[in-house]
């Protein structure tokens, strides 16, 4: 069993609530489960103009918080009120216990927070919530759906679109179907880009992960996509047993915002003798066409899926790396991921 929920007795959570969504609705949730009285701090009109043209007036901002409230919280206490700068009440509010925040807003609080111990005041209690995703696993904001990206319930308004670092059908199978299992609810647009992986033919150890970044950068670059995925076969010299090198797909994710993760397959060894052949220069595909006696062998099931004899292809790996790549798009808050959420009230 976890641990029992910490109960506060006054909360505070602040936001422009702009285009209300579920972002929003997961910090005001977040109030209300732990705060016996919630403080909701919304922006002025004159503060949240400074973030852009386009912010709803506050009346509607307004209505579409205490419409919430009263949908999931109807006899739950709280209050209203406008904030003006970025701290709001929260700055002197002597019986304020906690505050609630997105990632995006933590490093307000952790100021905050300074600010009341300079003042003789104590610190709040920050919880962080994790980011809530739109179906392209971008977080949902109110600037994207301003732009017409998405929609308040972080529906995506057009093909999310990727760009796949490689024309290689062996790479570019598995990508479109994993992709097409990671976003079942989303229409994609998809490009194979021949582009320069800017690393030897055949990578061996660390120059496999910069060749995988440079084929996802360089894609994703050439299109202007949302996401880069590049894929790069690479040769493991073992640290320790010199004779022992495995091989490796790594994958690469770059996203339109700069944001990078990695991946990578299950591994399988190569014997003595192809390792010899690669530290002399020749690659897996050279080996692959000698030993199968194939030239459309890297095209297809790999040398692994000749080693294996079908049991494992370079299909299998390839999805499987990709796969890999994906998982800190999860949390992405555990990884310091810039969204270009701009804040003008943010003077670093």
């Amino acid at each position: 069993m976890g641990l029992p929920m910490k109960i506060y007795g006054r909360v505070a959570v602040g936001g422009t609530f702009d285009n209300f969504h579920k972002g929003h609705e997961a910090l005001l949730n977040e109030a209300f489960k732990i705060g016996r009285h919630v403080i909701i701090g919304i922006t002025s009109d004159d503060m949240a103009s400074k973030k852009g043209h386009g912010i709803e007036p506050i009346d509607i901002r307004r209505k579409y918080v205490i419409r919430w409230i009263k949908e999931h919280y109807p006899n739950r206490s709280y209050e209203i009120v406008v904030i003006n700068d970025r701290y709001g009440p929260a700055l002197y509010m002597e019986e304020l216990d906690a505050i609630v925040v997105s990632p995006e807003t933590y490093h307000v609080a952790l100021k905050l927070n300074r600010e009341r111990i300079s003042m003789g005041l104590k610190p709040l209690e920050i919880v962080r919530i994790s980011y809530v995703l739109a179906d392209d696993l971008f977080p949902i904001s109110s600037r994207r759906i301003r732009a017409g990206e998405i929609d308040r319930s972080g529906r995506r308004m057009f093909p999310i679109r990727v760009a796949i670092g490689s024309t290689n059908k062996s790479k570019v199978k598995p990508v479109i179907a994993f992709l097409r299992a990671l976003f079942p609810r989303a229409s994609l647009d998809i490009t194979p880009v021949k582009v320069d992986s800017g690393v030897p033919e055949q990578p061996i150890g660390d120059e496999t992960y910069l060749g995988a970044y440079n084929r996802a950068k360089s894609a994703l670059e050439s299109i202007g996509a949302d996401y880069g995925i590049g894929i790069e076969s690479g040769i493991f010299p073992h640290k320790y047993l010199k004779k022992c090198f495995i091989v490796y797909q790594v994958a690469c994710v770059y996203d339109k915002y700069g944001n990078v993760s990695f991946g990578t397959s299950k591994g399988f060894m190569l014997s003595e003798s192809m390792a010899e052949e690669i530290l002399k220069g020749k690659t897996l595909g050279d080996i692959a066409k000698r030993i199968s006696g194939r030239t459309d062998i890297n095209e297809n099931e790999g040398i692994v899926g000749f080693i294996s004899r079908g049991v494992v292809t370079r299909y299998d790996l390839s999805y499987d790396a990709v796969k890999a790549a994906f998982i800190p798009r999860f949390s992405p808050e555990y990884y310091k991921y810039n969204f270009n959420e701009y804040d003008p009230y943010d003077k670093k």
